[in-house]
């Protein structure tokens, strides 16, 4: 009997013991020695040092992390972590240690003493601690950046954003197409359907797309209406050679939907009455950022009554407009401050008389309030004539580089660079 109970003892005492272990590791206590991985050190190269004759240990920076801390955490003296912290900012930010950024620590097999410290400054850029000798040495090793360029044809069939990503073409890209075609397509009222095609080149970095995409030329069907877009001297223009700038944008958030549109007689959602709708809702998730359309100078910008958080903004002699509701005001948007034509001057939200979060935009021209999304901008000035023929070649060239609107496949191509 004794020898059983001492056996069944000896089992729960072993259990509980595994449980501590396990709770212990994965405890917020436990921080680096958790994100720490031993390499069998297959990997002959980190960052181009050759590692396959040391022990390495990878980690990443913590919320609370500092550079003495992770420092002291692997043993390395004090003056080290003064001689990083002496290193010019450009090379060197102790200040800017993110959440995340990985590490490296290479270690002689025998002694574990370290020989390198490696830290991932971004996706390209690593900096490489030397320590094999008496005096720390520093340098910088840069991954090879790939330029490929690209095919791409879609057709929507929810949204300009999904059909971009579902086509494993990335985000990016979709932001920069809706940059482009900002000043001339509704991205609110695209519907199933409208097509769009693209030839852009792309970096990549690991094999992985790295930064933005630069769009050569693209086509935007919306509506049945055909818009081009072309680089050319660092814009873009039209087929025609007109700047695809405009002096307002078509709407004042980037991804949204119209709640409720310009009327002379809407049943008002809290007052519960029939009143003007003098403006255009953009339903939006609270903290979705609201550009400016235009260049201007504020003239109010503060809480309002049922208007809530506004902003008011003068663009020309004629032309002014307004941001109802927002959460907040964007920092340094104030009565007098002047903007810049899609600067975020404040974000979504729901006060004053509102049910929900949304932005109320409204558009006065000479002091009578208009429909935004039926205002037709000045158009820009014409290209310079010296500049149209070599516009024109470069125009005839690049459109044959698009994919044709036939293409079965969906999927970005690659091409040989042109």
């Amino acid at each position: 009997m004794r020898k059983r109970f001492s056996l069944i003892a000896g089992v729960v005492i072993l259990i509980l013991g595994f449980m501590w272990l396990w709770k212990s590791e994965n405890s917020p206590w436990y921080k680096h020695s958790q994100s720490k991985v031993n390499l069998p050190c297959d990997t002959l190269r980190i960052a181009g040092i050759r590692v396959d004759t040391l022990v390495v240990d990878s980690a990443r920076i913590q919320n609370d992390d500092e550079i003495g801390s992770v420092f002291t955490s692997l043993g390395l003296p004090y003056s080290l972590v003064q001689f990083i912290v002496d290193q010019p900012d450009s090379i060197f930010n102790v200040r800017r240690l993110q959440s995340g950024q990985r590490y490296w620590t290479a270690r002689d097999s025998a002694s574990g003493r370290v020989h390198f410290w490696i830290f991932e400054k971004n996706r390209i850029e690593s900096l490489i601690l030397d320590l094999r000798d008496s005096l720390p040495r520093l340098s910088t090793h840069r991954k090879p950046v790939i330029t490929r360029n690209r095919q791409l044809v879609g057709v929507i069939e929810s949204s300009l954003f999904q059909s971009v990503t579902d086509a494993r073409a990335g985000q990016e890209l979709a932001m920069a197409l809706a940059g482009i075609f900002d000043w001339t397509v509704d991205f609110f009222q695209i519907q199933k359907g409208d097509r769009y095609r693209v030839y852009y080149t792309e970096q990549l970095v690991d094999s992985i797309p790295y930064g933005t995409a630069q769009i050569i030329v693209a086509e935007f069907i919306a509506s049945n209406k055909t818009h081009t877009a072309i680089r050319f001297q660092n814009g873009y223009f039209d087929a025609q050679g007109q700047s695809m700038k405009r002096r307002y944008l078509k709407a004042p958030l980037d991804y949204a939907r119209i709640s409720s549109g310009f009327s002379t007689s809407r049943m008002h959602p809290v007052l519960r009455y029939i009143r003007p709708h003098l403006g255009v809702d953009y339903a939006a998730p609270k903290g979705t950022p609201v550009r400016a359309v235009g260049e201007g100078q504020i003239l109010e910008a503060g809480y309002r009554g049922g208007n809530g958080n506004f902003v008011k903004i003068k663009h020309s002699r004629d032309h002014t407009t307004g941001y109802l509701h927002l959460s907040r005001i964007a920092s340094g948007i104030r009565r007098g401050s002047r903007v810049l034509q899609g600067q975020v001057i404040g974000y979504v939200g729901s006060t004053g008389l509102s049910t929900g979060p949304h932005l109320c935009f409204r558009f006065w021209n000479r002091g009578v309030q208009v429909n935004p999304r039926k205002l037709q901008g000045p158009q820009p000035e014409p290209m310079k004539a010296r500049d149209l023929p070599a516009f024109k070649a470069l125009r005839d060239s690049v459109m044959r580089s698009l994919p044709a609107w036939s293409s079965p496949d969906q999927a970005p191509k690659n091409i040989k660079p042109s």
